[in-house]
């Protein structure tokens, strides 16, 4: 007789973050975030922290992060395979990222370190083309007067 494999015998561990392990995480994301932003005035090396891809931050050390980074004086939206948006924070050089696929599920919120995020900077083939259309209208534009 043949013997059946269950799962009822496998032990199941539970982890919850506490609050305290949340605000842990959360005040050393704010000291990474620092060397983040002494890196990029130094070097001019921007710097990411995927925040999807910290789930022992919980709510309360998300909802603390959010706090004490507060809004800044610049937004964004993006429409493009979804929305993003980017938010400057109260820290200039600190941006709050979100993306949201087409359905506007959350898909990843990142806290990026840069000048200007990187999404917002125009990609060089879209410039060159953006330069030939320019041209060719200041071509027909001239034919015309």
């Amino acid at each position: 007789m043949a013997h059946l494999n269950t799962f009822a015998n496998i032990p199941i561990n539970i982890i919850s973050t506490s609050e305290t392990e949340g605000l842990t995480i959360a005040k050393a994301l704010l000291h990474e975030v620092d060397c983040m932003l002494q890196t990029l005035l130094k070097t001019g090396q921007n710097g990411t922290l995927d925040l999807r891809a910290l789930p022992a931050l919980g709510e309360i050390g998300y909802q603390f992060l959010k706090e004490q980074l507060s809004l800044g004086e610049v937004t964004a939206c993006i429409q493009s395979f979804g929305r993003s948006e980017i938010q400057e924070t109260a820290y200039s050089g600190i941006w709050w990222v979100t993306h949201y696929n087409q359905d506007d599920d959350l898909l990843t919120e990142l806290i990026e370190v840069n000048f200007l995020p990187e999404i917002l900077k125009s990609p060089r083939d879209d410039v060159a083309l953006s330069q030939i259309k320019l041209s060719n209208l200041l071509g027909e534009l001239a034919e015309n007067t």
